[in-house]
């Protein structure tokens, strides 16, 4: 038998040493980096020879829809842990070009998501703590994602995903700012979304358009309204709370009516028009004992993410600040006669004589406030974040607006200013026309 010596063990565990430091500096960092797989524009694969359901089924087998999870820790119950199921559809991922300020730029990596604000509006409530959102897609591998923009009073939100290139769909205004001849109208449309379940994801449904006019539908919940030192607050109704109110949760304006078979999970799943264009997200339906029980569904339009995607991914790629407005960042707090028609409506008799609004209490002061009718969007309560517009005060009404110099955009409804305040970018001036509680019209001008 060979003695080894000392000298010889010692030389070995030195190799041994140095090739484990190698690997673990240099190798196995290679073997666990990230890899963005090459993405496509399903869009470009469609081809004159497919009919409407070639590109449904083409959709369906893509990777550009996923399910959504948002999971959350409740403030009012300890150790509560609470999970949201909604479906979302990537808009943009790797290669897709922005052109901004005379240069051009292009998403390096990840995708970007649409989906519903009611899908992730844990992360917009006090009621909810450690919150996450993450995506799903076909083969059940879970992505961490990012919230990156969300408006409530639309129903939309964006997240990003770094993990993962998705391929991602083309979007079309098909019912807000859009041309006549481009107007849905009883068109052939599809969606895919993951209803119940993620056992069920990336199902694909087809049906119509079933209206050629916008609906308005609101979705209301119930709570138990009590009053404190600091207000009105609110538990959401639970047994053993007592009285509860109805409350109007939100009012969606501009809505698709569609003839499509969704049902819970579907929420922010895609909805494409005949071409496989994105024209909406599906939303909500209706209380099918509130008519008759024929069941009526809503599309969101897609128009206020075409709007504000480009800035999206600079801010998010290159780290820039960009100014995206909305009623809460101007400060402003209103309805139009629509919100309040459904505000009289739905007010129930209880005890305490409030109106209710987005998680909002009113008292009977406002009672003439929520009378309003005609055009124009009504200020309830101005917070004052910008001094130049604090002339605008309760009783006004707002009824234009101008970008810069440009042309006088009118203001009829709440969505009318919504999409007017989607379109200010950094450096515009937004000049606000409005008449005051006196009648008489006056202007306030505010810079960004």
């Amino acid at each position: 038998m060979k003695k080894t010596s000392w000298l010889s063990i010692l030389g070995t565990l030195v190799v041994i040493l140095v090739l484990s430091f190698l690997c673990t500096q240099f190798l196995l960092p290679l073997i666990n980096e990230k890899t963005y797989s090459e993405t496509n524009c399903l869009n470009d694969q469609v081809t004159d020879t497919m009919d409407f359901y070639d590109i449904a089924k083409l959709y369906r087998d893509s990777n550009a829809t996923c399910a959504v999870i948002v999971n959350g820790q409740s403030t009012e119950v300890s150790n509560s842990f609470v999970s949201s199921l909604g479906s979302g559809v990537a808009i943009a991922s790797k290669g897709y070009e922005i052109e901004a300020s005379d240069n051009s730029y292009v998403a390096s990596r990840g995708s970007y998501i649409a989906t519903n604000y009611h899908v992730i509006e844990m992360f917009d409530s006090d009621k909810y703590k450690n919150c996450s959102v993450s995506i799903m897609v076909e083969d059940e591998t879970t992505y961490l994602c990012e919230l990156l923009w969300y408006n409530k009073d639309l129903d939309v939100a964006v997240i990003y995903c770094d993990d993962l290139n998705m391929d991602y769909v083309r979007m079309a205004d098909r019912s807000i700012y859009c041309s006549e001849q481009d107007k849905l109208d009883y068109g052939d449309i599809f969606t895919i979304g993951c209803p119940l379940d993620t056992m069920y994801i990336n199902r694909l449904t087809t049906g119509n358009v079933a209206s050629n006019n916008d609906l308005t539908m609101v979705t209301a919940a119930n709570i138990y309204p009590y009053e404190t030192n600091e207000g009105m607050k609110y538990h959401e109704n639970v047994n053993g709370f007592g009285l509860s109110t109805t409350v109007i949760d939100n009012v969606y304006e501009d809505v698709i009516d569609v003839a499509l078979g969704i049902t819970s999970g579907n929420s922010g799943g895609g909805c494409f028009d005949e071409n496989g264009l994105l024209i909406g997200l599906t939303t909500l339906g209706s209380d099918v004992d509130e008519t008759g029980g024929n069941q009526m569904n809503g599309v969101v339009p897609i128009y206020p993410i075409i709007e504000v995607l480009d800035r999206l991914i600079l801010k998010n790629e290159l780290k820039q600040s960009q100014t995206i407005l909305n009623f809460e960042e101007l400060g402003l707090v209103g309805i139009d006669e629509i919100e309040a028609g459904y505000i009289t409506y739905m007010k129930t008799e209880t005890n305490y004589g409030y109106y209710f609004l987005d998680e909002n209490f009113y008292d009977s002061s406002y009672y003439s406030d929520f009378s309003f009718t005609g055009e124009g969007y009504y200020i309830l309560s101005n917070s004052n974040k910008y001094s130049a517009i604090s002339s605008i005060e309760r009783g006004c009404v707002i009824t234009s607006c101008q970008i810069n110099s440009g042309e006088t955009l009118t203001v009829n409804t709440r969505n009318d200013f919504l999409y007017i305040l989607l379109q200010v970018e950094n450096g515009d001036s937004l000049t606000i026309n409005y008449n005051n509680d006196s009648g008489r019209s006056a202007q306030a001008s505010i810079s960004f």
